[in-house]
């Protein structure tokens, strides 16, 4: 049985995209995005950070056009990676493996030209 497993993330990224190619010259760009979940209306929120991966053409396009504080909406597939640590305990990470990646902030030359037209 197959199961569906997606997540749709908007937040900030907290870092510079890291890029590599694969073994097999494939390009991977990863970054990670900070965002705000509340547990009661009346609480501070709480932040939370994810890991987000792309791959192929639109790492590419990532690894270009995104920077630290830029505000970006992700969808794609939830994977968790398992590894055991240095010290032989098993350690595990839940990342989010990009297929759509939204640019939400206008750039400001394009505000400025807008406004003086």
């Amino acid at each position: 049985m197959k199961n569906f497993a997606t997540a749709t993330i908007e937040g900030n990224v907290t870092r510079d995209p890291e890029f590599r190619k694969t073994k097999t010259g494939k390009s991977v760009c990863t970054f990670s995005l900070a965002f705000n979940h509340f547990s009661k209306m009346d609480d501070e929120p709480r932040v939370s950070y994810i890991e987000v991966e792309t791959w192929e053409k639109l790492a590419d396009v990532c690894s270009t056009n995104i920077t630290k504080g830029k505000r970006l909406l992700v969808m794609g597939k939830i994977r968790q990676d398992r590894w055991d640590g240095q010290d032989g305990k098993p350690q595990s990470k839940i990342k989010i493996i990009g297929d759509t990646v939204r640019f939400l902030e206008i750039p400001r030359a394009t505000v400025s030209a807008a406004e003086s037209a």
